[in-house]
């Protein structure tokens, strides 16, 4: 009965020692990335927002940064244009005095291919502009907490969401 205690004293210790720390280290490393992605994620969008423009340049050095944590990532942009339109009367068949406005939205696939196509997607001032950024490859403080809890632990560990007005006084 001794000898069994010991390897029980032995395996605690063994957890307590490597594998606590290890999870500790991992999941530290993920709120890093979350942090990197968030800054370089915001650089962007505010770099957007105050010149009304996003290059190719800029979007590839923006994807060159944010691959630096050994990550894949999806990304998805949102511009969402402002119109305004005068209200329609249909009993006296003319417009109003009265004006409406919303929003009409292009997604990354469009912005990708007009960064394609131009090298550059213009944005108008008041529009919105959003990206969110969500890891597609497991962390590995994902895998490590898989392997441990042996629980469905979801992948998507870095998520950010960044966005605003477009304030250039340009367009």
């Amino acid at each position: 009965m001794d000898s069994f205690s010991k390897i029980v004293a032995i395996i605690i210790s063994i957890l307590l020692l490597f594998v606590a720390p290890l999870m500790y280290l991992t999941q530290k490393q993920d709120m890093i990335s979350q942090v990197y992605v968030s800054n370089e994620t915001a650089s962007l969008v505010d770099s957007i927002r105050n010149t009304g423009y996003l290059s190719s340049e800029m979007y590839t050095a923006f994807l060159r940064k944010i691959s630096a944590t050994n990550v894949s990532y999806q990304i998805s942009i949102v511009h969402a244009h402002k119109l305004v339109e005068p209200l329609f009367d249909d009993v006296t068949a003319s417009y109003t005095d009265e004006y409406v406005s919303y929003y009409e939205n292009t997604y990354d696939e469009d912005i990708r291919k007009a960064l394609e196509e131009n090298g550059e997607y213009s944005f108008s001032k008041g529009d919105y502009i959003t990206i969110k950024v969500v890891n597609q490859s497991e962390t590995l403080g994902t895998k490590l907490q898989k392997m441990i809890y042996r629980a469905n632990i979801p992948k998507e560990q870095i998520v950010v969401t960044y966005g605003g007005l477009i304030r250039s006084e340009t367009n």
